[in-house]
């Protein structure tokens, strides 16, 4: 039994022209978010860690799921990594070491941080969904070839990965079946964390000189006007017609259309506070000579 279906193309970081990539190309928030991305998608091996301690008792098909999607979500890393330092000079090792000592992740206690293992999976329904829908407008706001494929790419491997973890959602619903309501809080919940430190601490990392503090709100800022002004209401479309079959049991035209408008209602909202407290407030320069790693 294999709950992740094969990619219809399978690929490796290295399959990529990153020698033809044109850094001018590159608005300059555009290589901001990808090289926070870069440091959050090379994290894979904790997340993984952590997915087959929750995961321990549902046996080896389980076991074997999440092993083929740490494998993809690493060299999700790895491509970001290689696009990154093709746009110029990237510290690397120097902000990923900062970035793993500075935020921890969660414990692989056999714990799930969503109390049940139905309730993990619903959020990592939502985060690949979102992930899947994110790569999609960084595809569509970039004009490399080279970096319009590696976000294509992702794209369509987010997407397998909710398929995965739909497919494990609907196994263990049959085991502790998660009620309606139930799903609906933690994948709001989830949503509404999709500015946590784990994102915000390696934004502020790749932004920022030392010395400096580091600060949430204003990183939160920087990062909100960086991104949210990207989304069109078609990539929200997109995220709802994944989203509403696992928080609201179906997926009705007028359930989609719906939750996408109220996606794109709280994008927008994000994307015009951000850029107000990116007006009001004083930013420290970008990290344009870290040390090199």
């Amino acid at each position: 039994m294999s709950f992740l279906k094969p990619a219809a193309r399978p690929w490796q970081a290295t399959d990529f022209a990153y020698s033809q990539v044109v850094p001018r190309r590159y608005d300059d928030d555009l290589a901001y978010i990808l090289r926070t991305t870069a440091l959050v998608e090379s994290r894979a091996d904790q997340y993984g860690d952590y997915l087959r301690a929750v995961f321990a008792t549902r046996g080896p098909h389980w076991r074997h799921a999440i092993d083929a999607w740490n494998r993809e979500e690493r060299e999700h890393g790895r491509a970001l990594r290689r696009l990154c330092e093709a746009q110029g000079e990237f510290a690397f090792e120097y902000a990923m070491t900062s970035y793993l000592a500075g935020v921890d992740y969660h414990a692989c206690d056999g714990l799930s941080v969503r109390g049940s293992i139905a309730g993990e999976l619903v959020a990592r329904c939502v985060v690949e969904a979102l992930a899947s829908t994110f790569y999609r407008v960084l595809r569509d706001s970039c004009a490399d070839e080279t970096g319009r494929a590696v976000l294509h790419t992702l794209a369509l491997d987010e997407a397998r990965h909710y398929g995965m973890f739909r497919a494990l959602l609907a196994d263990e619903q049959q085991r502790a079946p998660l009620r309606g309501w139930q799903r609906i809080r933690v994948g709001l919940r989830r949503m509404l964390e999709l500015s946590d430190d784990q994102i915000l601490f390696a934004a502020w990392l790749v932004a920022t000189t030392a010395p400096s503090h580091y600060c949430r709100r204003t990183t939160a800022a920087r990062y909100g006007a960086a991104l949210y002004p990207r989304y069109r209401f078609d990539h929200l479309l997109f995220a709802a017609r994944l989203i509403c079959p696992v928080l609201f049991a179906g997926r009705s035209e007028w359930l989609v259309r719906g939750f996408a408008a109220a996606l794109w209602a709280g994008v927008q909202w994000r994307a015009a506070t951000s850029r107000l407290r990116l007006a009001l407030t004083p930013m420290p320069p970008r990290a344009a000579d870290a040390p090199q790693g």
